[in-house]
């Protein structure tokens, strides 16, 4: 018998959905289809490793979506504790691969940033907040 598999996004990655429905509703669109095909089985994410800079995500995989080349956003999921009839899937973050910006804003919200990085994590964060704010100034789309 397969276990069922279930995936559900934290509140922060809900609001990374919504930002970029706001942003780029094809792209969303994307990252949604892709996690329907996570939940059906249909993909698997790639494991992440322990870096220096994005700390320890061993426990988590990516998945790849958007632009031109199909690569740059990611999802980043991790399982959570065994369920006996259900297989839960957390995703953490959908956003940006930039700069390793997906990572580091992973590893902050799940408190595994390492100390070294705060400062690159914060020049990442709110150069991102800042060129999201002046696109939507201007009505165009982020991140292509």
């Amino acid at each position: 018998m397969t276990v069922q598999r279930r995936v559900e996004l934290t509140s922060a990655a809900l609001a990374d959905l919504g930002r970029l429905k706001e942003d780029d509703p094809e792209l969303a669109a994307q990252a949604l289809r892709l996690l329907r095909r996570l939940e059906r089985r249909e993909v698997d994410g790639i494991p992440l490793a322990e870096m220096a800079v994005t700390g320890n995500l061993s426990d988590c995989r990516k998945l790849y979506f958007g632009g031109a080349n199909g690569r740059s956003h990611r999802v980043v999921y991790r399982q959570l504790p065994d369920h006996e009839t259900v297989e839960v899937l957390e995703v953490v973050v959908v956003e940006s691969r930039s700069e390793m910006y997906v990572y580091l804003l992973a590893s902050q919200r799940m408190g595994r940033l390492p100390t070294e990085s705060g400062a690159r994590f914060t020049r990442l964060h709110q150069a991102t907040i800042s060129r999201r704010g002046a696109a939507r100034k201007q009505g165009r789309q982020t991140d292509r």
